[in-house]
């Protein structure tokens, strides 16, 4: 970036605020859509831009540009200061202090791939085109495409303030999604593949279609069951969404507003003995990988449960001086437009002994969920849920019958709790990652 974020510091600090900070953002991507065998759609968005947060009297303002002319920057400067001005004093209001980033430790986490932007847009249309190509080759029963894009995103991010933060790195990554549907004997089903890595090596387009054929296809034909309780192997990618589904609830800000299922609950069991949930901010190939977060503090590799028991939150500063502790580096912002919230890096429970084979032919009687609807509903206060699930039967340690209609429901705490088994397999769905689960005596609703 031609743009120098410390000569937009000087001139904040020229209007005697207490505290400043700029964060400069540059991102580019690309996303190409195929249909039918061709080229739907091709998009390419850029984007650059500031935010601008400045704090005087514990009093905190915040204002964006994306443009840079003297003139704009000047009245984007006093609207943060203005903002602040309006704004509530609040003794936690405060920037992270000086932290070292080096060079050393950005290359070495290996962020850019160079490949992904110098290969040809024609050869990323033959990514996207292989990636339905081997969804149709697959299985016959796979008859439509639903949506298939290749895309790749690239961004630019450095952060100064007036405690010595200076810190910059630049990062890429890229991937493919396939959604398709199957049909036989009337009946329609949808299923998905998807892929995201740091490397375009690392893209195996052929695996996503095929992915996207075995999803969509293993529910035709299913049927519903009557209610009882079962036990539930959990898919890799199920997994992600349950896990999905505790980030809020893992938030500091929400632990201490007395907005979540764990507020009460540190240094206590909140799983079984073989669950462990990592936050890891320097996870190798990890696509929310940085030496930083949002604030400039450096990221971290933390256990969040450790063998069913919660060791820690996610917190970035504002939450972190609430709490008299440090920040855990998890301060996330979603653009230079917005002030950092709390979210997580690379969230994922580590892969156990179990092969999936294993865990399936232990089960007399079980079901094997391919699929949730509406693990974002789940309570953050109580972790009370109730969602629509589909999967398969298992009868003697062998999958049978495809099975939808039913509905899952329970408390999410109790759930973790009732984790007998973790699988082998850890897999990622873009930066959650689980391998396969068992989970006993969960409730199931059918007809």
């Amino acid at each position: 970036m031609k743009i120098d974020p410390k000569e937009i510091l000087k001139k904040i600090q020229a209007k005697a605020v207490d505290q400043a900070e700029v964060y400069l953002s540059s991102n580019r991507s690309l996303s190409i859509d195929v249909l039918d065998g061709k080229i739907e759609t091709i998009k390419e968005i850029a984007d650059i831009g500031c935010g601008i947060r400045v704090i005087k009297n514990k009093k905190l303002g915040f204002a964006y540009t994306s443009e840079f002319d003297e003139a704009v920057l000047a009245d984007t400067i006093d609207q943060a200061i203005n903002n602040a001005q309006s704004s509530e004093a609040d003794e936690f209001h405060s920037l992270p202090r000086s932290t070292v980033v080096s060079s050393a430790v950005v290359q070495g986490l290996d962020l850019f791939d160079p490949t992904i932007g110098k290969t040809l847009i024609k050869e990323k249309i033959q990514l996207a085109l292989q990636m339905e190509e081997s969804a149709y080759q697959a299985d016959q029963r796979v008859k439509k495409t639903e949506r298939v894009q290749f895309s790749e995103g690239e961004g630019e991010v450095w952060v100064v303030n007036s405690n010595g933060v200076d810190a910059k790195y630049k990062s890429n990554l890229c991937g493919g999604f396939a959604q398709m549907i199957a049909g036989h004997d009337h009946g329609m089903e949808a299923g998905f593949g998807l892929s995201f890595v740091k490397k375009l090596a690392d893209f195996d387009p052929e695996t996503v279609g095929q992915e996207a054929a075995q999803r969509a296809t293993e529910l035709l034909g299913a049927k519903s069951l009557k209610s009882q309780k079962l036990a539930l192997v959990i898919a890799p990618h199920v997994g992600t969404d349950i896990l999905s589904a505790l980030v809020a609830a893992l938030s500091a800000d929400a632990v201490q507003k007395g907005k979540s299922m764990f507020a009460d609950k540190l240094g206590q069991l909140v799983g079984a003995n073989v669950l462990t949930v990592i936050d890891n901010g320097r996870l190798e190939n990890g696509l929310s990988t940085a030496p930083f977060d949002g604030e400039g503090v450096p990221t971290q590799e933390k256990k969040l449960i450790a063998d069913g028991k919660l060791l820690t939150f996610l917190y970035n500063t504002y939450a972190a001086n609430k709490g008299q502790v440090n920040s855990t580096g998890n301060a996330v912002r979603g653009s230079f437009k917005g002030l950092p919230g709390i979210g997580t890096t690379n969230l994922y429970i580590p892969a156990g002994k179990d092969h999936p084979d294993k865990i399936i032919k232990s089960l007399k009687k079980g079901l094997y969920v391919t699929r949730v609807m509406g693990m974002h509903t789940v309570n953050p206060i109580s972790g009370n849920f109730s969602v629509g699930a589909a999967g398969i039967m298992i009868e003697n340690g062998q999958k049978t019958y495809p099975v939808r209609g039913i509905t899952i429901s329970g408390n999410l705490i109790e759930m973790l709790k009732q984790v007998e088994a973790v699988g082998s397999d850890l897999k990622f769905i873009e930066d959650v990652g689980s391998p396969t689960l068992l989970i006993h005596d969960m409730t199931v609703s059918g007809s």
